[in-house]
């Protein structure tokens, strides 16, 4: 109860308090979603826009998850708050998780907005397959993107890394487009995101898939959470520069 307590307390500090001030970081993070979601909309009509979406969906949340490369390592190097969290009662789960959470309110606005047109134009996307997919996406992403930061020493590389990883884990994987455009589909599950929008696709019926790749898809992002959850608890310990 006290690292949900620590993270929550975290949350609103970093998150809603400085989304409600800085409401100019919510529009940039959705910059990019929306650039793909205009231009599929634009060339693909309905359907592009329905990609367009979705594909935004899954882009959100795991880049904000990703992006914990660049504040954690922040608070860490730059402004020292993880230093003052050290010798305070604060966990390292709690504060983990904290910063997570603090993420995912900057992007609730955007996926507020998606999630109003998916169902607009008649998209099922509260369904529990979805709900299971994004809630695994959150955890693997946002454990990849704060273990991370605890092994970067220097700030110049904090704010490069997660553009390019946001770019391979929405453009290397089948998120904006069907995993059959692999050599064999199984290769877009490899990564979260990919993992994720196969349940997605399949779920909304943008595309269907068969059961194996399902099951395959549902067991590779139940793995990918277990371990971001893992290294986000035991191996994201206090770091000091």
């Amino acid at each position: 109860m006290k690292i949900i307590r620590d993270a929550l307390i975290i949350a609103w500090i970093n998150g809603w308090i400085a989304a409600t001030r800085g409401w100019i970081w919510v529009v940039a993070i959705s910059v990019s979603p929306v650039s793909f979601l205009i231009i599929l909309a634009i060339y693909g009509g309905l359907d592009g826009l329905k990609w367009g979406l979705v594909g935004g969906f899954i882009w959100t949340i795991a880049s904000n998850g990703i992006s914990l490369i660049g504040d954690a390592t922040y608070y860490r190097l730059g402004i020292k708050y993880q230093s003052m969290l050290t010798a305070a009662p604060v966990s390292p789960a709690g504060y983990a998780l904290g910063l997570a959470l603090s993420s995912f309110i900057f992007a609730l606005p955007t996926l507020g907005v998606y999630l109003a047109i998916l169902l607009w134009v008649g998209v099922k996307f509260l369904t529990p397959l979805t709900l299971y997919a994004l809630s695994a996406l959150w955890l693997a992403s946002a454990g990849i993107g704060f273990t991370l930061s605890s092994f970067i020493k220097h700030m110049r590389y904090a704010w490069a890394l997660p553009q390019i990883l946001s770019a391979v884990f929405t453009v290397g994987a089948p998120v904006y487009y069907p995993a059959t455009a692999f050599p064999t589909p199984y290769l877009g599950v490899l990564l979260p995101t990919g993992a994720s929008a196969v349940l997605i696709q399949h779920s909304t019926g943008l595309h269907p898939y068969p059961q194996t790749l399902l099951i395959s898809a549902a067991a590779a992002l139940a793995l990918q959470s277990v371990a971001g959850l893992y290294f986000l608890f035991k191996l994201a310990r206090w770091r000091h520069p």
